[in-house]
């Protein structure tokens, strides 16, 4: 199954006043959030299932997503993309979700990054996506371990890079 993993886009940064589950996108958050959804609607299969952190910003990238992306597309709301929550969990789920086969996941770091990590069995890796960037694996629900392949990434803005190392350098580890 193709596995997108996208981290929401830019939002208002809370406050006293508004709680950091109520944060929005800022004007260039939906800009970015539309231009990143058609350009990754581009580059291979449609996503026909959405599942986004139910927090606001994350469901406005997620719907944002799943217009621009494909027009026959589910949006559904999950507390395992929630800060914090646990990727095994998440990781049964999406097991479980197989028959939709293209799946598009909306979430925050670093859980995205520990997800993506997870899934390609390189839990030294130090992933982090940008604002608004997309991840496309191909996932094999049937495999434990390393159950899914890199295809590419795309920052906004950026061309896409289909080379893990281009796309998440890591440090030296003689540099720590």
């Amino acid at each position: 199954m193709f596995l997108y993993v996208m981290r929401h886009a830019e939002a208002v940064e809370g406050s006293d006043s508004l709680q950091d589950e109520w944060r929005f996108l800022t004007e260039s958050g939906r800009a970015t959030a539309k231009k990143a959804s058609t350009s990754f609607a581009k580059f291979g299969p449609k996503p026909r299932l959405t599942i986004t952190s139910p927090l606001t910003r994350a469901v406005q990238t997620a719907e944002i997503a799943a217009k621009k992306a494909c027009r026959n597309n589910v949006v559904v709301s999950s507390s395992l993309l929630l800060p914090g929550a646990d990727n095994n969990e998440l990781i049964a789920h999406l097991k479980e979700c197989r028959s939709s086969k293209r799946i598009l996941l909306v979430g925050h770091e670093p859980q995205l990054g520990l997800l993506i990590a997870a899934l390609l069995d390189r839990p030294d890796a130090e992933i982090q996506l940008e604002k608004g960037a997309i991840v496309a694996l191909k996932m094999d629900p049937d495999t434990a371990g390393k159950s899914a392949s890199f295809l590419w990434y795309l920052v906004p803005g950026k061309k896409r890079t289909t080379s893990f190392r281009k796309a998440f350098p890591q440090q030296d580890v003689s540099e720590a």
